[in-house]
């Protein structure tokens, strides 16, 4: 294997894309990550990292574009970081993060399963949540790409209308914050650092959904609703948890189908949120962890349902040892990184679960990133 080392010059071709969005390429053997390009293009770089089982690659010229190659629809494209999948066409982003998932779902959780649906989002104007930095001239923007600098934009295509006026100047926003969290809808257009205090509302399923713009909240409503009608399809029973439920959105539809609701979240200003979206005096709310909540009585409880939304790190080992030994006979795992949702599948197959469909929801357009949902069952409560 020949040696490579940082600046220098080489050429490759570009095998296939992996989870983050990075292009994989082969030097003499050695695995080379590139951004910016797409499979079958055969690509100039500079070898900007060098590692002993891989090596990093800067995209100085595309050789042999691909024919999904698109000219990016944002003038920041390859300043700013927030969108690294400008230059591909939207139907080959679909594609493209169907064939991740079953390639993570095959290396990580030893799944041999065909590439999943996915359901497609707006490809512009559809984000309705997002994380904005303060430039050093008091503009706003995103973190730059592979950088801490920020990029100060004065448009944001990607962004919902609400939003827009954020970085035109003709909303305010707080000072004294590097960075802070925006919400806009056509409902609602909510600032952290201004709006803390404010009590916030969308109308998401037909079902009003209270939480404040400090709370976690899914970044893309029209997604949302499609995500919400399918994992929410045939559930019914008498008692379902909804895991890392957030200001409990799922708890809030489940209660329409189940007649007790146990909602587990670390965040008691989100769960103070929850009680009011999930009310009725036989549900039960648990300010904690899961990991704690699963050694509770509450935890010993028998289970019709549960749905577990987990952050990027996936389940804790308690928690997937928890489902796999007393979980439900349904299960639906909602997730945003493909990786860990493999990694997971893998040790709940192992617990008896069966992975009956899985689905993908294109919350981030323009981006790597991938939602995904997957239901599992079994027999018995194990």
């Amino acid at each position: 294997m020949t040696a490579f080392s940082a600046g220098d010059l080489r050429e490759l071709t570009i095998s296939r894309l992996v989870a983050g969005g990075d292009g994989l390429g082969f030097l003499d053997g050695k695995a080379v990550f590139v951004p910016g390009v797409l499979p079958g293009e055969r690509v100039r770089i500079r070898v900007s990292r060098h590692r002993r089982d891989y090596d990093r690659g800067a995209l100085l010229e595309v050789l042999e574009p691909s024919p999904h190659r698109v000219t990016p629809g944002c003038r920041y494209a390859g300043m700013c970081g927030g969108c690294n999948w400008l230059h591909i066409r939207y139907e080959e982003q679909l594609r493209q993060k169907a064939a991740i998932t079953a390639e993570a779902l095959r290396r990580t959780g030893g799944i041999e399963r065909a590439e999943p649906g996915i359901e497609p989002s707006e490809p512009w104007g559809s984000r309705n949540r997002a994380q904005l930095h303060v430039s050093g001239d008091g503009g706003l923007g995103y973190m730059g790409a592979g950088s801490t600098r920020v990029v100060a934009v004065d448009a944001c295509p990607i962004a919902a209308p609400a939003l827009q006026g954020l970085f035109r100047g003709e909303a305010s926003h707080p000072g004294g914050l590097e960075r802070f969290t925006a919400f806009g809808s056509a409902e609602v257009l909510a600032v952290e650092g201004r709006d803390d205090d404010h009590e916030l509302a969308v109308t998401v399923g037909g079902r009003r959904i209270l939480f404040s713009v400090g709370c976690f909240f899914q970044s893309n409503l029209a997604a949302l609703e499609k995500l919400l009608s399918w994992v929410l399809a045939g559930l019914e029973g008498r008692t379902a948890a909804d895991l890392y439920c957030g200001v409990g959105l799922f708890g809030s539809f489940l209660s329409e189908h189940f007649s007790r609701i146990i909602c587990v979240e670390s965040s008691a200003m989100s769960v103070s949120f929850a009680r009011r979206n999930v009310p009725g005096p036989s549900h039960e709310f648990f300010p904690m962890s899961v990991e704690q909540w699963t050694s509770t009585v509450a935890g010993r409880e028998p289970l019709d349902a549960a749905i577990v939304d987990p952050p990027r790190a996936g389940l804790g080992p308690e928690v997937r040892q928890w489902l796999a030994e007393k979980g439900p006979a349904k299960l639906l795992y909602v997730s945003c990184n493909p990786v860990t949702l493999a990694r997971d599948l893998r040790g709940l197959l192992a617990g008896g679960y069966a992975l009956d469909d899985l689905r993908l929801f294109d919350f981030y357009p323009q981006t790597s990133h991938i939602e995904a949902a997957a239901k599992l069952g079994r027999g018995g409560n194990g």
